[in-house]
C-alpha cells in the first residue's frame, strides 16, 4: 500500500520588516558595507496558538545581531555586535515586561485575525505526472508533480492497472514552501514499465470535491520517442545524397 501523505500546517510565520535607510553624503558614492537596519517581527505557531513563539530581530547591514525570544523572555546576542545591545537591553524590567506581552498582542492577535481566512482558503493544485526513462530492463521513475495547494493536507497515492502499488516502490520529497501561501510535493514510483500497463496518480484534497486522477500509458509515450527518431533517422537518408550530389557538383566545378 503506498503511503497517505498527511501534512499539517505546522509552523506559519508572519511579520514586518522596519527599514532605515541611511542617507549618503553623495549620491554617486558607493554605499558602505554596513548601510542598512532592519527590525524583524515573527510569529511562530505550531498546531494553531497552542506554542506560540516571538521573535523580534535586529540586522545589521545584512547580519542579525541581537534579537528578542519570547521563549526564553529576553534579549539574546547572535554576534559579539549584539552583545552590548543585548545586555542593555535585558537590565530595562519594564521594557523585558512589554516585549513579553508581546506574543499575546502582536501574535495570538495576528493569528485570530486570520485564522478565519486560512480556515476558508481552498486552492487546487496543479498534477502532472513526468516520466523518467532508463533501460527497458531496469526500473524507471514515474513523477507525480503536485504544486500550487492550499491547505497543506494532502494524500497522493499510486496505481497500476487499478491496483495501488506497493509502499517500497514510492517515496516523496518533503514538503515545500513557494513562499506565496502554496505548497508543492513530489511523488516517484519506482516501476519497470511493461506493455499494456496504465499508471495512475490520484490526488485527494481538500480544494477537491472527489479525488483526481492523472493517467499515465508508457506506450503513448515511447511512440512519441519513436516517432521523433524515426523522423531524425528518415531526414539523413534524404540528406545524405544530396550532401553527396552538392559536394561532388561543386568539386567538378572547381577542377573545370
Amino acid at each position: 500500500m503506498a503511503p497517505a501523505l498527511n501534512f499539517g500546517v505546522r509552523v506559519v510565520s508572519m511579520g514586518f520588516v522596519v527599514l532605515i535607510l541611511l542617507p549618503e553624503v553623495e549620491s554617486a558614492r558607493q554605499p558602505r558595507e554596513h548601510f542598512i537596519f532592519q527590525e524583524k517581527h515573527e510569529c511562530h505557531y505550531h498546531n494553531g496558538t497552542q506554542r506560540v513563539r516571538y521573535l523580534d530581530r535586529y540586522i545589521y547591514g545584512r547580519q542579525e545581531t541581537f534579537h528578542f525570544d519570547s521563549d526564553r523572555g529576553q534579549f539574546v546576542a547572535v554576534t559579539p555586535l549584539g552583545e552590548i545591545d543585548a545586555a542593555c537591553l535585558n537590565k530595562q524590567k519594564e521594557l523585558l515586561e512589554y516585549k513579553r506581552r508581546e506574543v499575546d498582542t502582536i501574535c495570538r492577535f495576528s493569528y485570530a485575525e486570520v485564522e478565519g481566512f486560512l480556515k476558508e482558503r481552498k486552492v487546487q493544485p496543479k498534477v502532472k505526472i513526468t516520466p523518467t526513462f532508463s533501460s527497458p530492463s531496469l526500473h524507471n521513475l514515474l513523477i507525480c508533480n503536485v504544486a500550487g495547494f492550499w491547505p497543506s493536507a494532502i494524500k497522493i497515492t499510486w496505481f497500476r492497472n487499478g491496483e495501488e502499488e506497493d509502499e517500497a516502490k514510492v517515496f516523496h520529497t518533503d514538503l515545500t514552501r513557494n513562499g506565496d501561501w502554496t505548497f508543492q510535493i513530489q511523488v516517484m514510483l519506482e516501476t519497470q514499465l511493461e506493455h499494456g500497463d496504465v499508471y495512475t496518480c490520484q490526488v485527494e484534497h481538500a480544494s477537491f470535491p472527489e479525488p483526481v486522477t492523472i493517467q499515465w500509458e508508457p506506450d503513448s509515450s515511447r511512440s512519441k520517442m519513436w516517432t521523433g527518431v524515426a523522423g531524425f533517422v528518415l531526414g539523413l537518408v534524404f540528406l545524405a545524397p544530396g550532401l553527396t550530389l552538392y559536394m561532388k557538383t561543386k568539386k567538378e566545378a572547381l577542377m573545370s
